[in-house]
């Protein structure tokens, strides 16, 4: 063989020896380069949305390359919602970007082994979206069933007691109630409501935030020195969990939540309205609490609501408060909860409260002045 085929044999073989991946450097870019391409191929996959909305699901798919925006009139198309009358709850982490932020960007919430995105929607359909009395022809001489309400204290609820014991009975043997801060010695219940009594569950708004009444978290503050506090809501507890963490409720360094009670928690009662008809209600009995925490009873406890239907099995414990609705105009005149406040501080020395008759809240001495 000559030298000039040895020098032949001798290139051919580097070459061969440079297109085999037969080192770890080549190992490792081959293996980078597919990986990067499987990579590529998973960040173009559709992202999937469940939204939560009126007690139903709705499944979207979108691209990572399509908007807040998008997501949005989704959203409409299923549910009659207008985006502007939207809130997007729990579907990132924090506030929820401008509308035209791409959705791959989001820093999103996602369930431990599942990659779709589960959220609670709030917002009216147009059908059902509040109107001003001004723009419409007629209105319904009757309120709704939902908007009927009553004061216990004055209204002959005409219980079926038996009934009602066996239903509060079986509630109480099936509640757990968990504590999210410990019980502190020596102080009263303050038990709250949440929708229409500390925010706007209805108006539209960018945030929730923009939707709490004024002084929400003041009022709170003021009221944790000398009461254990309670939210307990007429919602799911998905739902209820949604609202006090957006509104920063359980989050908040001034104060803290002892525990909270959703729907499940609550029992149905049947009374007659004025005109003798059935009316079926739910409500909110004290009294569960009582039998989880005996240091607790109608001495030592406040229940604050919109609603004083919601006192049926314990009038001389609640307070009404009027109902915050229309955030957008009535958060510039609203200052329920400064009066509040001032009366929960004023009676915090009274031994028992089953003396006080928090209906007439507003004339007690000093809550005004």
């Amino acid at each position: 063989m000559t030298m000039d085929q040895q020098n032949l044999l001798s290139v051919q073989a580097d070459a061969s020896a440079l297109l085999q991946p037969t080192n770890e450097n080549n190992k490792r870019a081959f293996q980078t380069d597919g990986e990067g391409q499987e990579h590529s191929h998973n960040k173009k996959r559709p992202m999937t949305f469940i939204a939560s909305w009126q007690k139903k699901t709705y499944t979207m798919s979108c691209t990572p390359e399509e908007t807040v925006e998008q997501l949005k009139l989704k959203l409409q198309g299923l549910t009659n919602v207008r985006p502007q009358n939207m809130k997007l709850l729990n579907l990132v982490k924090g506030k929820l970007p401008s509308d035209d932020t791409c959705l791959e960007s989001l820093s999103l919430r996602r369930k431990p082994g599942s990659n779709a995105v589960e959220f609670l929607m709030l917002g009216t359909a147009d059908a059902n979206i509040f109107k001003d009395p001004d723009q419409v022809d007629t209105l319904p001489d009757v309120l709704n069933d939902l908007e009927y309400d009553y004061f216990p204290s004055d209204h002959p609820t005409h219980l079926d007691q038996a009934k009602v014991q066996k239903k509060l009975k079986e509630t109480t043997e099936k509640t757990t109630i968990r504590l999210i801060n410990p019980l502190r010695e020596g102080k009263k219940l303050l038990v709250m409501d949440l929708d229409y009594t500390l925010f706007d569950c209805k108006s539209p708004a960018s945030h929730i935030s923009e939707l709490m009444r004024p002084g929400m978290h003041s009022y709170l503050t003021s009221a944790y020195e000398h009461y254990d506090i309670v939210i307990w809501s007429q919602t799911s507890w998905r739902t209820l969990e949604a609202k006090v963490t957006e509104l920063g409720i359980l989050s908040h360094p001034d104060y803290k939540i002892a525990f909270v009670m959703d729907i499940s928690t609550m029992i149905s009662v049947t009374t007659l309205k004025a005109d003798g008809s059935e009316f079926k209600h739910q409500v909110k009995a004290l009294d569960i609490i009582w039998s989880k925490f005996p240091q607790f009873s109608a001495k030592n406890t406040i229940h604050v609501d919109d609603l004083s239907r919601n006192f049926a099995l314990n009038p001389k414990c609640g307070l009404k408060i009027s109902a915050f609705k229309h955030a957008p105009v009535k958060r510039l005149t609203d200052r329920e909860l400064y009066y509040v406040a001032r009366y929960l501080l004023l009676i915090v020395n009274v031994d028992d409260f089953t003396i006080l008759n928090h209906k007439r809240w507003r004339s007690y001495p000093g809550v005004l002045e």
